[in-house]
């Protein structure tokens, strides 16, 4: 008789270990280097940044990988078809998944949800994650909890770091509300860093918290039973992983949800804050050498202890006090941004995630050797006698630097060339591109095959795209992006933040063979002449006789490229109102490699995705788009008068955010039409009452056309143009309404004083057809009073930093 089969054993053969691999951002975050390829196929120390996450799965025990993408999704599906994944020897198999109709991750995650190919728990991460730990134990804890908390349907991964940690998102600001025993996740806060939040909303029901009875004799959770929790913790010091385990139902609710776009923001929060949900989330948070697993583990783990043997994950069920310490050293790390990928890079390189690292290349290709003060080579590197090449280098195959030139704290990939005389620092260069004689890259990435010529110098935080041609005798503005192609919308509205430039706008265009490439190179080369100069932010098009016309006038007079502008002046009004010696250390931290302040309203502390991602700017609007978004806006005004008129319902936001999807209504339209209805509902006899009143009762919709800084600057905006030339205010009381409303915003916390200083600042500078004086006066002292507590606060910081 064959030997029985232990129960965990029963229960791999049953569930084999699944993982979905969100391939895809939705985001504009590292545009334009990722117009050619999506961006998980971008080098990350000289390796596909994929390569990382599927070495990291696949140490962890899953059998079945699903990459789903939208933008340049058959570029994936060649690469993995040719790479090792679909070998007979790889013990995981990969599968790759387009999702072309998808706007944002959670629309990608429904298209899973629709394939049925996730029946149990399953590994949920982005494409971006590096990793060397090995996640079976933290399955293991998932699946304990569950046997005690039916409703448990995620366990996201955390990591503790200080908020001077160079990981830490500086984005924006996350505080996460835990109960302590169990780890279970309360509630989580989450705001732009800028403009600068003096608070935090914290749901009263995760304050007041009513923890479900654990059944002593059993272990089990009686549901029908609470008691207050003693204790909540509020974290601040926690980095997103990108990577959690969750159950199937996460799907189903995705499905049941679908004005749900961003994991963090929508779902979790709205799951964690919901009167009708009952579902639960948990959290893992690495620490250092060692991890503290909920108490719940420990107890399902004393009941059943054949439900955690090996084949689900080795926990020491030996620690006291009923609390299971799992050991681990492990390294978690997502690729949100561009600053995010220098960090991570350097941590590669410094061996911070062994073994990870660039000598244990885990593609196939020439090895690196390591050497003094962390530089790799690979034996086809050629060195000048009198190069310097040190600390945290990576020189990848056929790199070439010259004598005379420097290179340390950058990555080169295969290919580059770095001629005499010139200094690359805290640079990363893709294959193929080159720095000419006498020049200098400073903390910035260039793509494949970008050639800087003589004597160019290159300001830190710069993004310049394949094949693009610089120089010479020219120097390029910090944070600048450059590309080969043109922009495609020189229309593009003034909240545009790069929108228009996504990686899925480009999916149509016809692929470019190696070939072709480098013959429209040779042919660009061949036209360009000095007389082709044009001004910064102009979209050149080709000239009637088919020649293009690049920005010489920045990129010089061989330049072959464009300049990427942002039309909203929004942000750098933010910055101007402020002189070089107040502007505050947060923005100079957001400077780092890549992350400038549109980077603050694009990225996202979950995968930098914004609510919608809109349509390329430059497709005609069909006739019906105009009729759904005229029919949107008809609902919309239906549903503000319901609200005003008091007979609104639980269900009425919802409802309006459903119809929204269905409509694929533009969302920067939400905010004129609700403000106008409501600011029309104010009783102008009854000030300031009445507009107390009829502000209190819209403040969700409000709200919901109301999330950024650049947003709020542009909802005052509205309102001084409403007070100032709206026939129905009387000239006595435009002020006085328009006053008002502000500070009744204010108060509700829909605008920040910082907005509120800005738009201020920025008007004085305006003409009187733009901005009424009067409307300014009125406010002045309003300022006035919150320049005054700013200032306040900052002295309050300085005293209690310098007790300390």
């Amino acid at each position: 008789m064959a030997p029985k089969k232990s129960i965990a054993t029963k229960i791999s053969e049953k569930k084999e270990l699944k993982a979905v691999v969100l391939a895809d951002s939705f985001d504009d975050l590292f545009q334009p280097l990722a117009l050619n390829k999506p961006r998980c196929l971008l080098p990350l120390c000289n390796v596909p940044m994929i390569e990382y996450t599927l070495e990291f799965l696949a140490a962890s025990g899953v059998s079945e990988a699903i990459l789903i993408c939208k933008s340049h999704s058959e570029k994936l599906q060649a690469y993995i078809r040719q790479s090792k994944w679909k070998r007979s020897s790889t013990p995981m198999k990969v599968n790759t998944t387009a999702a072309q109709s998808a706007t944002s991750v959670c629309d990608a995650l429904r298209k899973i949800d629709e394939s049925s190919v996730i029946t149990s728990d399953f590994i949920l991460c982005t494409g971006l994650v590096v990793s060397n730990m090995n996640l079976t134990e933290l399955v293991a804890a998932h699946v304990a909890n569950k046997s005690r908390d039916r409703n448990q349907i995620m366990t996201m991964l955390l990591r503790e770091a200080a908020s001077t940690h160079r990981l830490f998102d500086k984005s924006d600001e996350s505080v996460y509300i835990i109960e302590p025993s169990t780890s279970r996740l309360l509630a989580v806060n989450t705001s732009p860093s800028l403009p600068r939040a003096h608070d935090v909303d914290i749901p009263t029901n995760a304050i007041i918290y009513k923890m479900p009875k654990v059944e002593p004799r059993t272990g089990f959770i009686d549901t029908n039973e609470s008691v207050y929790s003693p204790e909540v913790e509020l974290r601040a010091d926690l980095i997103d992983t990108h990577v959690s385990i969750c159950s199937p139902e996460v799907l189903s609710l995705l499905t049941e949800n679908f004005d749900y776009q961003v994991m963090r923001r929508d779902f979790v929060h709205r799951t964690l804050v919901s009167d009708l949900l009952s579902s639960t989330i948990y959290a893992h948070i690495l620490t250092g050498s060692s991890s503290v697993l909920s108490e719940a583990v420990s107890a399902a783990a004393a009941t059943s202890p054949e439900a955690l043997a090996p084949a689900l994950g080795a926990l020491d069920l030996s620690a006291g006090g009923g609390i299971t310490s799992v050991s681990h050293s492990g390294y978690a790390a997502g690729v949100a941004d561009t600053a995010a990928y220098d960090a991570i890079s350097r941590d590669l390189i410094g061996r911070w995630a062994y073994p990870l690292c660039p000598d244990s290349n885990p593609i196939d290709g020439p090895p690196y050797s390591y050497h003094r003060g962390a530089v790799y080579k690979t034996p086809s590197v050629f060195l000048g006698r009198e190069s310097r090449v040190d600390h945290h280098v990576i020189l990848g195959p056929n790199s070439h630097v010259a004598d005379h030139a420097r290179v340390f704290d950058s990555v080169l990939g295969s290919g580059c060339r770095v001629s005499g005389q010139s200094v690359v620092h805290g640079s990363y260069l893709f294959d193929g591109a080159s720095v000419g004689r006498g020049s200098a890259v400073e903390k910035s990435i260039l793509g494949e095959r970008v050639t800087i010529l003589e004597n160019v110098v290159i300001e830190r935080g710069c993004l310049i795209g394949d094949d693009v041609v610089i120089g010479p005798n020219v120097r390029i503005a910090a944070f600048s992006r450059i590309s080969r192609r043109a922009p495609q919308s020189s229309q593009a509205p003034a909240n545009n933040d790069f929108d228009s430039y996504s990686e899925a706008s480009y999916d149509s265009d016809v692929e470019d063979s190696d070939e072709s490439d480098d013959a429209n190179i040779a042919r660009d080369k061949d036209h360009q002449v000095a007389s082709h100069a044009s001004t910064i932010g102009q979209s050149s098009q080709p000239s009637s006789a088919g020649i293009e016309v690049f920005d010489t006038q920045t990129l010089g007079a061989s330049g072959v490229g464009y300049v990427w502008v942002d039309d909203a002046e929004v942000d750098s009004d933010l910055e101007d109102d402020i002189s070089d010696e107040e502007l505050d250390s947060r923005i100079r931290i957001l400077r780092s490699i890549g992350s400038n302040l549109n980077d603050v309203e694009l990225a996202n502390a979950e995968l930098a995705v914004e609510d919608s991602v809109d349509q390329p700017e430059w497709q005609p609007e069909s006739a019906f788009a105009q009729d759904s978004q005229e029919h949107f806006e008809y609902e919309l005004i239906l549903t503000i008068n319901t609200v005003l008129e008091g007979r609104a319902t639980e269900m009425t936001m919802t409802d309006i955010r459903t119809f929204r999807m269905t409509c694929n209504a533009d969302q920067d339209r939400i905010r004129p039409v609700v403000l106008e209805e409501v600011l029309n509902a104010i009783d102008l006899a009854a000030l300031p009452s009445s507009a107390k009143t009829t502000l209190a009762k819209a403040v969700q919709l409000i709200k919901w056309g109301i999330n950024s800084g650049a947003e709020q600057v542009d909802a005052i905006s509205i309102i001084e143009r409403h007070c100032a030339t709206n026939p129905a205010v009387g000239d006595d009381v435009r002020g006085r309404l328009f006053k008002v409303v502000v500070c009744m915003l204010y108060e509700l916390d829909i605008l920040e004083d910082l907005a509120i200083i800005s738009w201020y600042n920025r008007s004085l500078k305006r003409p009187d057809d733009e901005v009424s004086p009067k409307l300014l006066d009125t406010i002045k002292a309003f300022v006035d009073m919150l320049n005054e507590s700013d200032d306040e606060d900052e002295s309050d910081d300085e005293d209690s930093s310098s007790e300390e």
